[in-house]
């Protein structure tokens, strides 16, 4: 049985090993892949895309635990993501966005009481909720019986590209280690919506040409392509684009032209 595990706890604290604890008193026989616990602070988007990166490159039956839940302790809801190969489990606030946009899937409100009934910390619901149902799912007990159904999920509109006519305005999802920034549309999108980009303009740069692959502009200057998620990266070759670019996640995006594809 495999649990991978990302949060955006960072190392130095202690709150990594705390639910990991948990992993193995429950399921000691779980393998746990730490895939990471430096997503910065509360930052929902960029958990997302990560786990769209990493989460069906594993075996069938793996469990994908992802704690980073800046509405800890509110109204929202603990989850079970079920889909045809994988569980997923984490807070209902956006974090499974892309995996929910490629899989079919059923959802399930957790129900503390059923996967802790010793109680929890409203403050802590990795190690208390989270990590007992990740455990529980490992081993082999069906989401039905430790949540309910849920009919919706929320869905982090916060990074929803915005279009008026052809022209549309794509918010940032993530700035990798290299320093690409990642843009929310994928060829996907495209073909969905039966057109094709004709123009991306970001700060200073601007471009007709989607490129394939990194080499194919000269170092130091910046270009457009295709990721190996078939999500919108502008780079920088050889450099970091969101340096170049003095990038504001929150707020700056990519404006996109749209022409029909016939």
């Amino acid at each position: 049985m495999i649990i991978t595990f990302m949060t955006d706890f960072g190392t130095k604290d202690g709150y990594v090993g705390s639910v990991k604890g948990v992993l193995l008193k429950e399921a000691p026989d779980a393998l746990i892949v730490d895939v990471t616990h430096e997503i910065p602070p509360f930052n929902i988007p960029q958990a997302a895309y990560c786990l769209l990166n990493y989460y069906n490159s594993f075996p069938d039956r793996t469990v994908h635990l992802v704690v980073v839940d800046p509405g800890v302790g509110s109204e929202r809801k603990p989850l079970i993501i079920q889909t045809m190969n994988y569980h997923f489990v984490g807070p209902d606030n956006g974090v499974f966005d892309f995996v929910l946009k490629k899989e079919a899937y059923r959802a399930f409100e957790i129900l503390p009481e059923l996967v802790n009934p010793e109680g929890y910390s409203s403050t802590f619901h990795g190690r208390d909720i989270f990590a007992p149902a990740a455990a529980l799912l490992a081993k082999g007990v069906k989401p039905e019986e430790i949540g309910a159904p849920l009919d919706r999920v929320i869905i982090n509109d916060k990074k929803e590209l915005a279009c008026q006519g052809n022209i549309c305005k794509i918010p940032i999802v993530s700035v990798d280690h290299f320093g690409n920034i990642i843009f929310a549309l994928s060829r996907e999108d495209l073909k969905h919506w039966k057109k094709s980009i004709k123009l991306v303009n970001f700060k200073t740069f601007s471009s007709q040409t989607i490129l394939e692959y990194y080499a194919q502009q000269e170092p130091g200057k910046p270009l457009a392509l295709w990721n190996s998620q078939n999500m919108l990266e502008i780079a920088l070759t050889q450099g970091r684009a969101a340096d170049f670019f003095n990038v504001n996640p929150e707020k700056d995006r990519a404006v996109i032209e749209l022409t029909d594809v016939s």
